[in-house]
């Protein structure tokens, strides 16, 4: 028997969500919830999806659910789901605070069903094709700027679109947390629409992270230092550069003096598979759920990137 899961929360996102569900064919996509019943009855008629009433009698009839609705209702939506023993996938930020984050970490535990939080970029090809490359990296910069859109400036640029690189460098980095330095200002809205932090971890990982939403242009860019190589992720093009420092020569390698003797730059060839991310981290979600197996951006990944962000307002704030 197929797995069932649900869908609650059909604007921007959540509209992209329905459609990637409905490749899944692993899965049953059982039906769809918003508060707004008009657009639920406007896109079950559009992809023949039930649409349900009611949240309530959604959860009773799936297995899983799928939660792209505003931040500030993702805890109480998730925890009636957990306590009715559903799993569920969250959409970053996994909920408004910490202590609501913790308390869905209660839950799960409680419960025991699968829950997976919506850091995307996770799946992004040009962070897959890297990753293999990234060991014990010493600096990692990145720019994430956006163009100015009305939707999200009810939470800050930090919530918004930081925290994609702050769960990403959380979990390069692997070690505990050293120093965080922060400044942000708002510009266009109540909260922080430019930031910039400094991450010192204790393994001597050092992080700079720009996130503004009011950038003439786009970007979402990474780029990684370590002692033997340098890459470039850019996350927009869905593509990644990767140099190497070799001590003896390579095909199509160059030679450069340094301080240890001469050595070797060559770039690596990467291919990236051009594939819908959102797609891939649902699969993911219903493949942990199939086989018993850990999310693979888990309920404390979610905190722990929120926990940096929590660190970072509180810096802008003082």
């Amino acid at each position: 028997m197929k797995l069932k899961i649900g869908l609650i929360g059909l604007g921007h996102l959540g509209k992209i969500h329905l459609k990637c569900i409905r490749e899944i064919e692993e899965i049953h996509f059982q039906g769809i919830y918003d508060v707004d019943i008009e657009i639920a009855k406007e896109l079950s008629a559009q992809y023949q999806i039930p649409a349900y009433k009611s949240y309530e009698t959604l959860l009773d009839d799936i297995d899983a659910i799928v939660i792209v609705t505003p931040t500030t209702t993702h805890f109480e939506l998730a925890k009636r789901a957990i306590e009715k023993g559903k799993h569920c996938f969250i959409e970053k930020p996994v909920t408004s605070t910490l202590e609501e984050a913790n308390a869905l970490i209660a839950l799960q535990e409680k419960y025991g069903v699968k829950v997976q939080v919506g850091h995307v970029e996770r799946f992004n090809p040009a962070f897959l094709a890297a990753s293999p490359y990234i060991k014990n990296p010493k600096f990692i910069e990145a720019h994430r700027l956006s163009m100015f859109k009305p939707r999200g400036t009810d939470v800050s640029v930090v919530h918004d679109l930081m925290i994609h690189d702050l769960d990403l460098i959380s979990f390069i980095a692997k070690s505990e947390l050293k120093e965080i330095r922060a400044s942000g200002v708002a510009i266009v809205s109540p909260t922080a629409d430019i930031c910039n932090a400094r991450i010192e971890y204790k393994n001597g990982l050092v992080a700079n992270v720009t996130a503004s939403r009011i950038s003439l242009k786009t970007m979402r860019k990474i780029r990684i230092f370590q002692e033997d190589a340098y890459m470039s992720l850019d996350f927009q093009s869905k593509e990644s550069e990767i140099f190497t420092l070799n001590e003896t020569y390579q095909e199509n390698s160059f030679e450069l003096e340094t301080y240890k003797g001469n050595r070797y730059i060559s770039q690596i060839a990467i291919d990236t598979n051009s594939v819908n991310a959102i797609l891939e981290e649902i699969k993911s979600f219903s493949k942990s759920i199939v086989t018993n197996t850990e999310t693979e951006v888990n309920l404390k990944d979610g905190t722990r990137a929120l926990e940096l962000v929590d660190i970072i307002l509180k810096q802008i704030e003082r």
